[in-house]
């Protein structure tokens, strides 16, 4: 898949430089070297679409071969349909590159040379081969998924992330379709769409075959959520709230005030109240004593 990734970022590339330089627009209304610019980038984009096509669903069979690996026969069709992707892909590779003769023909008409007979049935035909391809991947684990013991709610939802792909089929229709409008003596106008939908076709078969590895993180990401939530409504309220602290001296025991957070106001206990009010009382009687008594033995 990210060899796939990597060759699609040229696809893109050419085709927006193609964008830039007047594709769809007719091509005698173009200066020469926005015409070759042109001609070239679509060259290019039959370089970089097969491989990258080819990388994308060899990559989705092999996952369904791991998937299915304990059904030979899903093993036996996986083997046989990368084989022929590559196959394909190869194929298409190299008749894009020597299509004409010299190569460089094809962008640049101010040389001798001449290409093959039936460019556009080639281009049509591999791509009818591709859309198969793309029909025969999409209903591959279908079968397997329905007979699962799992509720049908999880049964849909597998089918629809490789449902998704029917996308791909769409797109992959749609620049089939395009062709028959294919014109190589005027490129810049006849390849304007067919581009567009090459690159949707091939970014949407990028992202189909990253979905089924996007579930693991997304439930690593929504565990972390609930987590996070949880820690946050199981911590205390906080505030400033009195309790009793008891203190041990050398001389007896008293009670003092004291300032945390943690405990509320309203739970002082009342008895402990009760008795540091009796003892400061104690305290005060004896202090009156031994006034009276000092003053006793000063009169004397």
């Amino acid at each position: 898949m990210g060899a796939g990734l990597i060759i699609s970022f040229a696809v893109t590339a050419f085709v927006v430089d193609t964008a830039f330089n007047g594709v769809g627009l007719p091509t005698k209304s173009l200066p020469k070297d926005e015409r070759m610019r042109i001609q070239f980038g679509s060259w290019m984009i039959q370089k970089f679409w097969a491989p990258s096509m080819a990388f994308v669903k060899i990559s989705i069979v092999v996952f369904i071969k791991r998937l299915f690996s304990s059904i030979r026969t899903y093993v036996v069709i996986s083997n046989c349909l990368a084989g022929f992707i590559a196959a394909w892909a190869l194929a298409a590779l190299l008749t894009n590159i020597f299509q004409c003769t010299p190569v460089q023909y094809y962008y640049n008409k101010d040389l001798d040379g001449h290409c093959m007979s039936g460019q556009v049935q080639f281009f049509q035909v591999m791509g009818s081969i591709a859309l198969i391809e793309d029909v025969i991947i999409l209903c591959l684990p279908i079968p397997v998924f329905w007979k699962l013991q799992i509720n049908n709610r999880q049964k849909i939802a597998l089918i629809m992330v490789f449902s998704l792909g029917g996308l791909v089929c769409i797109f992959s229709l749609m620049r089939l379709i395009e062709f028959r409008q294919f014109q190589l003596t005027d490129l810049a106008a006849s390849s304007a769409k067919e581009s567009i939908w090459t690159c949707l076709e091939l970014d949407v078969a990028i992202i189909c075959g990253c979905l089924p590895f996007l579930n693991p993180l997304v439930q690593g990401v929504r565990s972390k959520v609930r987590s996070n939530a949880s820690k946050y409504h199981s911590q205390p309220s906080t505030g400033s709230n009195l309790h009793l602290h008891t203190m041990r001296g050398s001389k007896g025991e008293f009670r003092a005030l004291g300032s945390d957070c943690g405990a509320s106001a309203n739970s002082i206990n009342p008895n402990s109240m009760a008795t540091a009010s009796h003892q400061s009382s104690y305290a005060e009687n004896n202090r009156r004593d031994y006034d009276q008594h000092s003053n006793n033995i000063m009169a004397s």
